[in-house]
């Protein structure tokens, strides 16, 4: 109850959604040191209690309790293979599935955080959940997982690991791009979304897959962009120029690029159709990382004398947030409108947080427009469904969501590809001095966690 009072927010207090429900839950809860022998039931409440704190932007606290529902599901040998668990083969399945998404949780919030995941690979002695009568298809938390794994293997070995050597590391890169590609290429069909043409309904479960693996592409190719922009400062300083950057570099740089401009037309399409939640889901996280690098490319790009529509994208989906009472959303909106204001000073990048606007923030619009066109019409209701009605509102939505979630047959049809840069069957090696260097220069120091990166590239345009 209290995680759905965050995703459907009628009148923003000052207190955050649903805290009052929050704090009576944790009353009841049983005292740790008689946790197991409450049984997997113990590892489902607190993974609840991780996911409500990680929503309300607590993630230190999320992590802390992601922590405790870990090892307690190692103890209770929820990661254990299904033959080895000895108990109903429902009881089995859905134990295999808490285990993953507790896993998935756990490495996500450490990897958001910097710091080190609760369970290793030794803990890894089971297999990803197979289709059983009674559960919906595990083919998302699969993907889910993958992402997850992945977005570890970068935060652990790209970020911070001084005894990795430079052709290792552009080795590692290769792999890890490589892997995500191919993540993205085992979407099934009825969750792949076509990013040649204006995105038009999005449904969540798809939505959340494709912000996550943009965000691990982000992470692996991050660095490259912000050193580029701390040498582009620099050179404003200096009377010479600055080398052009090498074209893998820049390729580079591109992916990263696109990856953000795609994540933020996810979230708009979300914010249009009233799928997006006030607080919830990954959904801040990934707007602030994509917004942030959009501005960095536009730095870069002396060409953009124009904001791109994307950061306005960025704008309406944190104005959304903001004005329904997420004050972590209010902070990303000024942190992202200080580093526009470098860029482009002549705009404002929350231009259009009027009163007005504020009065009209919930109109919902309709996709009734024409493939080709980017402005879609608003509906006429002047007071539409909260979010928690609107999701609910429609049955054949609902069926079509419900239909993704069944098994999947489909899983290499052409339809479902990953188009981004072609080929990324890449060679990086050439270029292994200037990546290392990106990922490795105390005069930058990156951790890879979006804050405190976005906090270090403010303190190049702000001088000493």
């Amino acid at each position: 109850m209290a995680m759905a009072k965050l995703m459907d927010v009628k009148h923003p207090t000052s207190q955050t959604p649903g805290a009052d429900l929050f704090a009576e839950a944790l009353k009841r809860l049983p005292p740790l040191h008689s946790m197991g022998g409450e049984g997997v039931i113990a590892v489902e409440i607190l993974t609840l209690i991780t996911t409500y704190l990680q929503w309300c932007d607590r993630k230190h606290d999320a992590y802390l309790y992601i922590g405790l529902a870990l090892r307690l599901a190692i103890a209770l040998g929820c990661n254990l293979r299904e033959v080895d668990q000895r108990c109903l083969p429902s009881q089995s399945a859905h134990r295999l599935r808490l285990w993953w998404t507790v896993y998935m949780l756990d490495r996500r919030l450490s990897s958001g955080l910097g710091l080190a995941a609760g369970a290793d690979e030794r803990q890894l002695r089971t297999e990803l959940p197979r289709n059983a009568m009674g559960f919906q298809s595990p083919i998302a938390l699969a993907i889910n997982v993958r992402i997850a794994r992945v977005t570890d293997d970068i935060m652990s070995t790209l970020y911070g690991n001084k005894s990795i050597t430079q052709l290792e590391l552009v080795q590692k890169i290769q792999q890890i791009l490589q892997e995500l590609h191919d993540t993205g290429r085992s979407f099934p069909k009825s969750l792949t979304l076509d990013f040649n043409r204006p995105l038009q309904l999005v449904t969540r479960t798809g939505a959340s897959l494709y912000l996550m693996l943009f965000q691990a592409i982000i992470l692996c190719t991050r660095p490259i962009l912000l050193q580029r922009a701390r040498f582009r400062v620099q050179s404003q300083q200096q009377p010479q120029s600055p080398d052009p950057a090498p074209s893998m570099l820049l390729r580079l740089c591109d992916t990263c690029d696109e990856a953000a401009t795609r994540s933020l037309a996810i979230l708009e399409s979300l914010r249009r159709q009233q799928t997006i939640p006030r607080y919830g889901f990954f959904d801040l996280d990934a707007t602030f990382s994509a917004a942030f690098v959009l501005v960095m490319v536009g730095f870069l790009d002396k060409s953009q004398t124009q904001p791109p529509l994307a950061l306005d994208q960025a704008s309406k989906v944190l104005q959304f947030l903001s004005q329904s009472g997420n004050l972590a959303a209010e902070r990303r909106l000024q942190d992202i409108a200080q580093s526009y204001s470098h860029v482009w000073p002549n705009h404002i990048f929350n231009a259009n947080a009027s009163h007005s606007d504020a009065a009209s923030r919930d109109k919902t619009q309709t996709f009734a427009t024409s493939p080709n066109s980017r402005q879609d019409a608003l509906l006429t209701s002047s007071d539409p469904p909260p979010y928690m009605a609107v999701a609910s509102s429609s049955r054949s939505d609902h069926q079509d969501e419900i239909r993704l979630l069944e098994p999947w047959s489909n899983m290499d049809v052409p339809d479902a590809m990953f188009d981004m840069q072609g080929d990324w069957n890449l060679d990086l090696s050439g270029e292994a001095e200037g990546i290392y260097s990106s990922f490795h220069n105390p005069t930058l120091p990156l951790t890879g966690v979006d804050y405190i990166d976005w906090l270090e590239i403010e303190k190049v345009f702000n001088g000493p």
